[in-house]
């Protein structure tokens, strides 16, 4: 535990990599048990709810980790955002973070039901937006209206050849921090907990952005090959020369603005 506590330590100093955008409220609630928080949430007769969920291999990530981000991103795209605070590991492995999700998602479907739903998640947090389509599926629950991942994790095996290929180029993770992470997150059910593993005749609108320079580069690649067909309205950005989750770095640069104006035009088209 020393070890990921120093992990989350430093996971935290990413929050302040920049300020938050102050003119965007922030409260925290409980919604299905769950710490979460609300951004924008004035906006919620806009009837379109973001649910985002964040990364951090599984382990790491808090509110401290991603106000800053979410700010900005509720002030661009102009809607509510519900940041879910999910369960970490090793102390709460799989399926905890999963389950939580699924029940704050069906808490919020429950108490809107005019509402539409856009799920965004970064890293893991991709990884789990596509796991809860999964069980919305299994408990015949209404499907978010589309999803948008950045840099989304989503093969727990590690396997995906840019693991390797673009290691040289990536500087914050790696083929063995990821594979040890997934073991932390599910060391006796790595492939029940694999969002690659699972299978899908449904899906909705889902738009992918991964940077050229990070080794989840063919996670993207290989999910969005495999869901285009069964989703003709599914799409994949590659950003230029750009590292795992660029957002959290600089808000402001060419390529975060860009990312975020994709993703508001890709919510507002589907």
């Amino acid at each position: 535990m020393t070890k990921i506590t120093q992990e989350r330590a430093f996971y935290e100093t990413l929050g302040k990599s920049y300020p938050a955008d102050n003119s965007v409220t922030v409260n925290e609630v409980t919604i299905a048990g769950v710490k979460s928080y609300w951004f924008n949430e004035k906006l919620i007769n806009q009837k379109h709810i973001i649910v985002y969920l964040h990364g951090g291999v599984y382990a790491l990530g808090s509110i401290n980790s991603y106000r800053a981000m979410i700010s900005h991103l509720a002030k661009n795209l102009n809607l509510p955002i519900v940041y879910v605070e999910y369960s970490l590991a090793p102390e709460k492995p799989f399926p905890a973070a999963k389950n939580e999700i699924f029940s704050v998602y069906s808490a919020l479907k429950k108490k809107y039901p005019e509402h539409t739903f856009t799920i965004m998640g970064d890293s893991a947090g991709g990884g789990l937006a596509i796991t809860l389509v999964h069980d919305c599926i299994d408990s015949k629950i209404a499907l978010p209206k589309s999803l948008a991942l950045l840099s989304p994790w989503i093969d727990l095996k590690t396997k995906n050849n840019s693991y390797v290929t673009k290691q040289s180029v990536d500087p914050i993770l790696s083929k063995d921090m990821l594979h040890y992470h997934a073991l932390l997150y599910a060391p006796n059910s790595l492939k029940e907990a694999d969002p690659s593993e699972l299978k899908f005749k449904q899906f909705p609108p889902v738009f992918l952005l991964v940077g050229t320079d990070e080794v989840l580069n063919d996670d993207s690649k290989n999910f969005y090959n495999y869901i285009k067909p069964i989703q003709p309205k599914s799409k994949l950005k590659e950003f230029k020369y750009q590292k795992h989750v660029w957002l959290v770095s600089h808000i402001d640069s060419k390529e975060s603005i860009e990312a975020m104006n994709d993703i508001k035009a890709f919510i507002s088209a589907n």
